[in-house]
């Protein structure tokens, strides 16, 4: 990537930080409170995320801890933005370095983990900022693990991606990842997120009044509008995040994974809930039962293939 899509990708993530954290976000699973900015992310209430990040953390660890032989492993997070998935790792006795492109994001990193005296005395985290297919601080066979938690997909070089990883890893070192795959979200998927949405926010328990179509290119527009959302796409295909946003898809990550690992477990994960649950507007308690329900649901309608997941989880080895 060249330097200046490496800044404009850096200045988008630092832009988004310092805008969460102006507006009371604390970016740590023990320390989460509730957050009424955040209109429709899981971030706004800490069961959302223990339902989201917990359950992503949960799995990544477990994946290390059952494939990785080292009595105290030591793992790279790629992407670590603001650092809540490195931290909790280190709580649970991993020896683990964050990388991001993004000061501000390396910044708060720090700052949350500065919070926690068991982190500052006793656990070995490291957080740095530099680009992970250049940089000098990442020594060749100094991990047992690279962990991607919804960064991979911003690489465009899928297969230099995978090869860093082997160089940074060794002989029987292991890649995690867990991440969108956005080419793989459906109309269909949109469509039943547009009706979910479309019943709740007519009754005033979603986080906006959802004008209902009533002629069939009304009905098209708002499922392409959905469409386009889920996939994190401007209407015409630009990206809305940042600028290397989607620059792969399931079927270049998949790919390369397979081909550069041996794989040992893979996983589809969610379709839609956690692009939804923020935006429960019932009561406190009504809103975490039903967000409770919406991940169930979401989990069995991916494993009756009636909604195509959008979220992958793979576990690799060198070999």
């Amino acid at each position: 990537m060249s330097g200046s899509i490496l800044e404009a990708e850096a200045d988008a993530f630092d832009s988004q930080i310092d805008e969460r954290i102006r507006n009371g976000h604390v970016p740590d699973l023990r320390r989460a409170s509730a957050c009424d900015w955040f209109y429709n992310n899981p971030w706004r209430r800490p069961e959302y995320v223990e339902l989201e990040f917990h359950d992503q953390f949960e799995v990544i660890l477990d994946a290390i801890r059952d494939h990785c032989s080292a009595e105290r492993p030591r793992v790279l997070e790629v992407g670590c933005g603001p650092g809540y998935l490195s931290l909790e790792l280190a709580r649970s006795g991993l020896e683990v370095v964050g990388l991001d492109l993004s000061p501000r994001c390396i910044d708060v990193s720090r700052s949350v983990a500065a919070e926690d005296p068991w982190i500052s005395e006793r656990a070995p985290l490291e957080y740095i900022v530099g680009d992970f297919l250049t940089s000098p601080d990442l020594s060749a066979e100094s991990f047992d693990a690279v962990v991607f938690l919804g960064s991979l997909h911003h690489f465009p070089d899928q297969a230099g991606v995978a090869r860093r990883v082997r160089e940074l890893v060794g002989a029987r070192g292991l890649i995690v990842v867990y991440e969108p795959a956005r080419d793989r979200v459906s109309r269909g998927t949109a469509a039943f997120q547009e009706l979910l949405e479309g019943v709740l926010s007519a009754g005033g328990n979603f986080y906006r009044d959802l004008p209902l179509p009533s002629t069939d290119e009304e009905y098209d527009a708002a499922i392409s509008r959905r469409y386009d959302k889920m996939k994190y796409e401007e209407e015409g295909g630009g990206t809305v995040q940042s600028e290397n946003d989607n620059s792969a898809g399931f079927v270049e990550m998949s790919e390369a994974l397979r081909s550069n690992f041996e794989e040992l477990s893979f996983e589809w994960r969610y379709a839609f809930f956690h692009e939804f649950i923020g935006g429960l507007r019932f009561d406190d308690e009504t809103n975490v039962r039903l967000a409770r329900f919406l991940r169930e649901m979401d989990r069995r309608l991916v494993a009756l293939n009636v909604l195509d997941a959008s979220l992958f989880f793979f576990v690799g080895r060198v070999v």
